[in-house]
């Protein structure tokens, strides 16, 4: 196989919680994480000469402060080898949403260098180099579901009900990660402490608990940007059984228990500045997230 073209998908936040700021920087948080069938499209190609990288309708650094081109360069240094490759990427997730897109692009560019190159890592050890590359990335290499422990990079994989439907509404508003949590809540407690988790996930109680959580980054973040507080209670009035922002914003999401008529969804996507997708949850049967669309 000399291509492929991967699906790398977006996340949501099913409550996320501060618990405190550690001594080298980061917050040590608790969230349960959501893949969703939002995805960014990316195509790689074996190159003989250099590493090279294109984005189709948004201007993005094709530098090393790409996050795309520092997965590859993260291999070399680690494999000792060059891994010259062709990358073409059609963004489609919005950056600055705390949806994961950056970290997600990051998870699938390790995922399809390794298996082009046959460089042989595992999924164990992709991980960890992942968490070098940013703290929401170990989770895109992951099945779709889990807790999120430490900075964001310790995983629990575990099982909830996916049988209900995600709209996710961006207004447009670029939220910085170092913006949100210099304005975090700080927790008491942690809600998603495992043992509680586990007994929260059967259908009927998972969706009453989905009712009382919360994201300790929303009312900072809301306070400087009002928008995401209209996007909230937008969804909110549509009757989603809950509305959240996720990660750092500024995009915010609702789940409800059916399909949103097309009447109501075009309510938010012809709305002036927004950006709105209806979604659906994933969970991987086997192997990491990252889908092979097609390769040759």
């Amino acid at each position: 196989m000399t291509s492929c073209t991967i699906a790398a998908y977006a996340k949501i936040n099913l409550g996320l919680y501060v618990l405190r700021k550690r001594e080298d920087g980061f917050h040590e948080v608790a969230t349960l994480m959501q893949a969703i069938d939002l995805y960014d499209s990316i195509h790689f190609e074996v190159s003989e000469s250099e590493l090279a990288m294109t984005c189709a309708g948004l201007t993005l650094s094709s530098g090393d402060d790409n996050l795309i081109v520092r997965a590859v360069r993260l291999l070399e240094e680690d494999s000792g080898r060059s891994l010259p490759l062709h990358i073409h990427l059609e963004k489609r997730i919005p950056v600055g949403a705390g949806l994961g897109g950056g970290s997600s692009d990051a998870a699938a560019t390790l995922w399809a260098t390794n298996s082009l190159y046959r460089l042989g890592y595992s999924r164990a050890r992709m991980s960890e180099l992942a968490a070098r590359l940013g703290s929401d990335v170990p989770f895109f290499l992951s099945a779709g579901q889990a807790l999120a422990e430490g900075r964001g990079e310790k995983l629990t994989e575990l099982t909830w009900p996916s049988d209900f439907h995600v709209v996710v509404v961006f207004p447009g508003v670029f939220v910085s990660a170092r913006e949100a949590y210099a304005n975090a809540r700080i927790s008491l407690t942690n809600p998603l402490a495992q043992h509680k988790i586990k007994r929260s996930l059967g259908a009927e109680t998972f969706w009453n608990w989905l009712r009382s959580q919360t994201n300790d980054l929303e009312a900072g973040v809301v306070s400087d940007h009002p928008e995401v507080a209209d996007c909230l209670q937008a969804v909110r009035n549509l009757g989603a059984h809950c509305a959240c922002m996720s990660g750092s914003g500024s995009a915010v999401f609702g789940l409800f228990q059916k399909p949103l008529s097309e009447d109501a969804f075009q309510t938010l996507a012809l709305t002036e500045g927004w950006s709105a997708f209806r979604t659906r949850p994933l969970r991987a049967k086997e192997g990491s997230l990252p889908a092979l669309a097609k390769g040759n």
